[in-house]
């Protein structure tokens, strides 16, 4: 092997593939809860098809996109990224300027 070779161990998952928690529904439901909208509004807020919150729900995995709004709408609720992330999260907010 050369110098600068860089070798990437196989997986069981194709490139792209996010590893979703078992329980991300319960999670999604606990930051559904948090931010005291119905599921219709919350995927309105979000950007997305209610219809994709649904199927969230019932087992199938946010994309990129989808995913990054769900996590920025976690971030705007108290508490809401510790709940989908199942861990003691802190955001931090940088001063805005005048």
């Amino acid at each position: 092997m050369s110098r600068g070779t860089i070798v990437v161990p196989e997986t069981d998952f194709p490139p792209g593939v996010a590893l979703m928690p078992e329980d991300f529904a319960e999670r999604l439901a606990a930051v559904k809860e948090r931010t005291g909208l119905p599921w219709e509004r919350m995927a309105v807020s979000m950007g997305v098809d209610p219809r994709q919150l649904w199927r969230w729900r019932h087992g199938a995995s946010p994309g990129g996109g989808a995913m990054l709004a769900l996590v920025r709408l976690a971030t705007r609720v108290p508490e809401g990224l510790a709940c989908l992330l199942d861990e003691d999260v802190v955001v931090v907010r940088p001063e805005r300027r005048r």
